[in-house]
C-alpha cells in the first residue's frame, strides 16, 4: 500500500471513530506531520475523502468533516470503515436489511429472466466455493462467495438493481460468511430450474442462515 492510500485509509478510519475532525478543521500541515507526509499528498487524500462525502473543503473556511448522513453509504471503503468502527454491529444489521430487501427479489428475477452470461458466472462461483470448502480455504471461499452474490444480483437483469452489488460485496468482504454450501446450492438450483418463488424463498433463507449481522 502506497503512502497516499495509507493516509486515505487511516483518515477515513479516524473520522469514523471521531478521533479527528470532531468540531475542529482538518489542517493539512498538521496531518502531514502526523503521517510524515507532504502537504500535497495529504491534500490529495482529503480530496478522495471529499469524493466519498466525508469531508468538505471551502476557501477561507478550511476542510471539515461531515456527519455520517452525508457519507457515500454504498462506497466500499466507507462500508469497511463503518463496519470496523464503534457502530460496526449496527451497520452490519443495516447491511443485512439491505441484502434482505435486494437479494431474494434478485433471485426471483434471475429465475424469470434467465440471463445465460450471469447464470454461468453464478454456477462458476458456486464451483469455486465448493473447491474452497474442500480445501478449507476461507479466503478463497470469501472471494467466490462475493462473486456468487454479485452475479445473482446482476442476473436480475435490472441495471438499477445491479448497482447494489457494490454494497453487498463490500459487506461480504468486510465481515464474510461461514463456509456453507447447502443453502447456496438451493439458490443456484432453483434459479437454474426457473422456479422464481422457490429461488426467492431460498435466497431469503440463505441470508437468515449465514449472515452474521445480528
Amino acid at each position: 500500500m502506497n503512502l497516499h492510500a495509507r493516509i486515505v485509509g487511516e483518515l477515513g478510519r479516524l473520522i469514523v471513530e471521531g478521533v479527528v475532525g470532531d468540531g475542529q478543521p482538518l489542517v493539512p500541515e498538521e496531518l502531514g506531520r502526523r503521517f510524515s507526509a507532504s502537504r500535497t499528498v495529504v491534500r490529495e487524500a482529503l480530496r478522495v475523502l471529499e469524493s466519498k462525502g466525508m469531508v468538505t473543503a471551502r476557501p477561507r473556511v478550511g476542510t471539515w468533516t461531515l456527519p455520517p448522513e452525508a457519507w457515500d453509504a454504498i462506497d466500499p471503503d466507507v462500508i469497511a470503515w463503518r463496519v470496523a468502527g464503534p457502530g460496526g454491529r449496527e451497520h452490519l444489521r443495516e447491511l443485512l436489511e439491505l441484502r434482505l430487501a435486494i437479494e431474494p427479489q434478485a433471485a426471483r428475477m434471475a429465475a424469470r429472466h434467465r440471463r445465460p452470461d450471469e447464470l454461468s458466472v453464478l454456477a462458476a462461483a458456486y464451483a469455486l466455493m465448493a473447491d474452497a470448502v474442500e480445501d478449507g480455504d476461507g479466503e478463497a471461499f470469501r472471494d467466490a462467495d462475493s462473486r456468487f452474490h454479485a452475479a445473482l444480483i446482476r442476473a436480475a437483469g435490472n441495471t438499477l438493481i445491479a448497482q447494489l452489488q457494490v454494497p453487498v460485496v463490500a459487506a461480504l468482504k468486510a465481515r464474510g460468511e461461514p463456509m456453507e454450501l447447502v443453502a447456496h446450492s438451493r439458490v443456484l438450483t432453483l434459479v437454474l430450474a426457473k422456479n422464481a418463488d422457490g429461488a426467492e424463498s431460498a435466497s431469503r433463507r440463505l441470508l437468515e442462515t449465514v449472515a452474521p449481522y445480528r
